[in-house]
């Protein structure tokens, strides 16, 4: 049985990619000193949230009040 519905985009959005590996490049500079980190950026195409952190898995940086718009 096959789903029609099922998209897949033909291309990867090389921006975002660029993006994601910036904030990774961030977390790791962060993780060589030990310091914190909760990084991250809004896609301007589809408004999508990407964070990333270091911290402890009870921060969550999606329902932190600092960062709501």
């Amino acid at each position: 049985m096959t789903n029609s519905n099922i998209q897949v985009p033909n291309t990867v959005n090389s921006q975002r990619l660029q993006a994601m590996e910036l904030v990774a490049k961030m977390r790791a500079a962060a993780d060589r000193v030990g310091a914190g980190f909760i990084g991250g950026f809004i896609d301007p195409n589809t408004g999508e949230l990407f964070t990333m952190t270091n911290m402890h898995s009870s921060i969550n940086p999606d329902t932190n009040p600092l960062l709501e718009d």
